[in-house]
């Protein structure tokens, strides 16, 4: 009988099986082929070069592509500044005092005039009290005093008196007796000088005949006047009258341009409430008025909303009635 033709490749060696602790010990180090897990040392000397190599040459393009971006940047101001950056040149108008964590969703500033403590559902005047003390501290001595003639400069800002705000920077800031105090100052943009109405004949057309008769009443008219008022009729007649602190009404200008200077503090006008109606939510709508700040109710620019609600005791307790 005569042999087949010999077939190329069908001989296979049979691996030598191992298994357990003896798998796991040839693995690590392989006496027969002088590995160490899989590799030879030239194979494993190959790879470490390969790699430090690529994660060299990884970093320094990182490293280049960081310095080429902080050769763009400043440290002392933003990159674009006013018309040129996507803020703009209108600052938004902010509210003091804030609110709890517990309501940082709502715009409502309510409490018992007559209860210090809060109750479930109805927040004494301390609490408010005590965000005011907390807001008030930061306007320290820090920065100079300055006139209409001597502004703020990019090392040494103005400093703003507290003092100015007569019964709004002292006591309880009128919250115990139902006469609030709240607290309205620009959100800082870098470089930005407002552009006032210093011109009485300039006055817009929509603005309020008592802010233009206060406008024309004063000397010195470089400021952001600052305007509040009940949103519809029912809310104007619930707020009663306000008192502006300082009287003057106003942010005046020799607080801006803000540069990034240290301790700067923003100006800031304080609205008392004297005689607002008890247990009546009222809607108010306070405005930021000068040439370059925008206004548009719907998306809350150069304005801030919120509504004011104030118990006595008896009005208090009817409130919590209608939780129970």
């Amino acid at each position: 009988m005569t042999e087949g033709p010999t077939i190329l490749g069908g001989t296979a060696i049979k691996p030598v099986e191992r298994h357990g602790f003896e798998k796991c010990r040839y693995f690590c180090y392989d006496p027969d082929k002088g590995t160490i897990m899989g590799r030879t040392g030239k194979s494993w000397a190959l790879i470490t070069v390969f790699y430090l190599i690529y994660y060299a040459c990884l970093s320094a393009f990182w490293l280049l592509m960081m310095y080429i971006f902080f050769l763009t940047i400043r440290y002392d101001q933003p990159r674009w500044i006013a018309e040129e950056s996507l803020i703009g040149t209108s600052p938004g108008l902010g509210l003091r005092p804030e609110q709890p964590d517990a309501t940082i969703d709502s715009s409502m500033i309510i409490f018992n005039k007559n209860s210090e403590m809060s109750s479930p559902n109805v927040p004494g005047w301390g609490l408010w009290k005590d965000k005011i003390d907390r807001f008030l501290v930061y306007y320290d001595e820090a920065g100079k005093r300055c006139n209409g003639t001597d502004p703020a400069t990019k090392d040494e800002p103005c400093n703003f008196n507290v003092n100015s705000l007569g019964d709004c920077a002292k006591g309880n800031y009128g919250y115990s007796t139902g006469q609030p105090c709240l607290y309205f100052k620009l959100n800082k943009i870098f470089g930005v000088a407002n552009d006032h109405y210093n011109d009485a004949d300039e006055l817009p057309e929509e603005m309020p005949a008592e802010l233009t008769q206060h406008i024309r009443s004063q000397r010195d008219k470089e400021k952001v006047w600052v305007d509040c008022h009940g949103e519809n009729p029912a809310d104007v007649e619930a707020m009663g009258k306000v008192r502006y602190f300082p009287n003057h009404r106003g942010l005046p200008g020799m607080y801006f341009p803000y540069l990034n200077q240290l301790n700067y503090r923003s100006p800031m006008v304080a609205v008392q409430f004297m005689n607002a109606k008890m247990g009546q939510l009222i809607h108010i709508e306070c405005r930021a008025w000068a040439k370059n700040i925008g206004y548009d109710r719907m998306d809350r620019i150069g304005m801030v909303h919120f509504e004011l609600l104030m118990f006595d005791t008896p009005t208090a307790k009817e409130y919590e009635k209608s939780y129970e």
